[in-house]
């Protein structure tokens, strides 16, 4: 069932982007919709369980859905703002099914098109961001559903 969800997945990416218009004066509005993980490091934890932690995905916290949705506008001269919220149930911190927390965040970003100061390449469009993010963990009583 988990390969059938990420072939889902990976073939609904694959058409979604194939109908992808750039960002640009005259198409000024990009919305997003997309998965978010989180993944807890452990301070006081071994080297070696930090570099199985970051290698393995066992630990990860995700939704079987789409969990993040953003908002971008173009603003002038390669450069945009962009709004994201994103919301994910946490059921793994130290170990599997140890909480049971509801996580939101709400961000602000500032992003500037590289390419308005190497020109395209057609290929690669790199990007440089700034923002922050308002990250909010709940426990599952605290959430009215």
């Amino acid at each position: 069932m988990k390969r059938l969800k990420i072939a889902v997945i990976a073939l609904f990416t694959l058409f979604s982007l194939s109908n992808v218009n750039a960002q640009d004066e005259d198409n000024k509005w990009a919305l997003g919709l997309g998965v978010n993980i989180v993944d807890f490091h452990i301070p006081d934890a071994s080297f070696g369980e930090n570099i199985e932690d970051h290698l393995g995905s066992r630990d990860w916290n995700f939704l079987n859905s789409f969990s993040r949705l953003t908002a971008e506008r173009y603003i002038n001269n390669g450069f945009s703002v962009q709004f994201a919220g994103s919301v994910n149930k946490i059921s793994t911190v130290r170990s599997i099914d140890d909480t049971d927390s509801f996580y939101y965040s709400l961000g602000l970003n500032a992003k500037y098109d590289l390419n308005e100061l190497f020109g395209e390449t057609g290929f690669f469009d790199p990007y440089v961001s700034l923002g922050g993010n308002y990250v909010n963990v709940l426990d599952t009583d605290e959430v009215m559903l």
